[in-house]
């Protein structure tokens, strides 16, 4: 059998939730660990695939490439081939894009409070990261709230900083807001 690269994705919307990465990837300490995208816009543009909508409320969290932005995420490293089905089939309607380790800055441990054993996993030791990015982006749709509610108590795991930069790096659609929330 041939040894399999090491894989590594990137996530930056409702899986920031320790909950929502339990129920995807098996055993998490050690794996997974807060981080800065360069070159990724992080925008509520993407139209939901699987989560219940209204009509003018349907879009979910995207990245798209930006020389002039960064976001932040976290990094799940060493992923298992269910653990990645499993990534691709609830990631569906984005498409996956390789992120150079260039890209990618680890938060400083004293910036760190995880839900999980707090060791920053080997990402240098990483073969192959991915993010996702939409395939059903659309400019016309506003934020669904509930959506966006979840990815902020996600984004609240990872510690005040996290937080923070997290609503800051956060843009709606042109002519749409997120929630109150983002602003406070």
């Amino acid at each position: 059998m041939e040894d399999r690269p090491r894989l590594a994705v990137l996530v930056y919307g409702s899986l920031l939730a320790p909950t929502e990465l339990e129920q995807l990837f098996d055993e998490l300490a050690g794996r997974v660990w807060p981080v800065r995208l360069q070159g990724f816009e992080r925008i509520c543009n993407q139209t939901a695939s699987w989560r219940p909508t209204d009509a003018d409320q349907q879009a979910v969290l995207n990245v798209v490439r930006n020389s002039e932005s960064w976001c932040n995420a976290l990094i799940v490293t060493d992923l298992h081939r269910s653990e990645f089905e499993g990534f691709r089939d609830r990631e569906r309607g984005y498409r996956l894009v390789e992120v150079g380790d260039d890209r990618i800055t680890p938060y400083p441990a004293n910036d760190v409070e995880a839900p999980v054993e707090k060791t920053k996993p080997p990402l240098d030791e990483q073969d192959l990261t991915l993010v996702t990015t939409g395939t059903k982006v659309a400019h016309d749709i506003a934020p669904i709230p509930s959506y966006c509610r979840e990815c902020l108590d996600g984004a609240s795991q990872w510690g005040e900083r996290f937080l923070t930069e997290f609503k800051t790096t956060t843009t709606p659609n042109p002519g749409t807001d997120l929630p109150a929330e983002f602003r406070e």
